[in-house]
């Protein structure tokens, strides 16, 4: 039972980093019903049950701000920024 305790808070953590790196990005929602829409990621509830969305750009045009529910969505992708330092 410990050892799955543990598993869960890292989930947890590398859950909760992605969501920070994810703040003011773009990132790309991959919904249910084959749909993919664009916008820059702002912040998500506690659960998360809903992530607030800003020039959200649909199918059917863009939205200033939206919330999407986490239920409706397959995946998101965050681009990594390039490394520079070579």
């Amino acid at each position: 039972m410990e050892k799955e305790q543990e598993t869960r808070a890292l989930l947890r953590k590398k859950f909760l980093k992605s969501i920070l790196f994810a703040k003011d990005k773009e990132v790309v929602f991959n919904l249910h019903e084959n749909t993919t829409v664009l916008g820059k990621f702002k912040s998500c509830d506690y659960d998360p049950v809903q992530i607030l969305v800003a020039d959200l750009q649909t199918p059917s045009g863009t939205i200033n701000e939206a919330l999407l529910r986490t239920s409706d969505i397959i995946s998101y992708t965050v681009d990594l920024p390039k490394d520079n330092t070579t």
